[in-house]
């Protein structure tokens, strides 16, 4: 009995916040990004637009610059690890589609074709 009297009995300073609040709804000034009907990216859309935009370039761009570059091109926000994951895998391996020409800095690789 106790706990239900503190719900609903707030405390005076919570009750002055309750009471400074307008009576109208509050809408967002903010609207969400609309996402694809599944709500994520397509295989390999991340990698693809990391592409273009390293080609685009044509010169090492660090990975903190490829994000947002990225993120303007498919028109919505990407997750930092899938752009950071996406050049460290793609500079790995027998056939790599990235260069790391500095730490933190890639290129498209000389041997790749797109």
């Amino acid at each position: 009995m106790h706990l239900l009297g503190r719900l609903s009995n707030p405390s005076a300073p919570l009750l002055a916040v309750f009471e400074a609040l307008p009576d109208e709804a509050i809408e967002p000034t903010v609207q969400p990004e609309p996402l694809p009907a599944s709500g994520r990216l397509g295989n390999g859309e991340v990698q693809r637009a990391v592409v273009k935009v390293l080609a685009a370039v044509n010169e090492p761009m660090r990975a903190a610059d490829i994000y947002p570059a990225v993120g303007s091109l498919l028109g919505r926000r990407v997750p930092k690890d899938s752009i950071y994951s996406c050049l460290s895998t793609g500079a790995r391996g027998k056939k790599p589609r990235f260069e790391r020409a500095a730490p933190g800095c890639y290129r498209l690789a000389p041997s790749s074709s797109f």
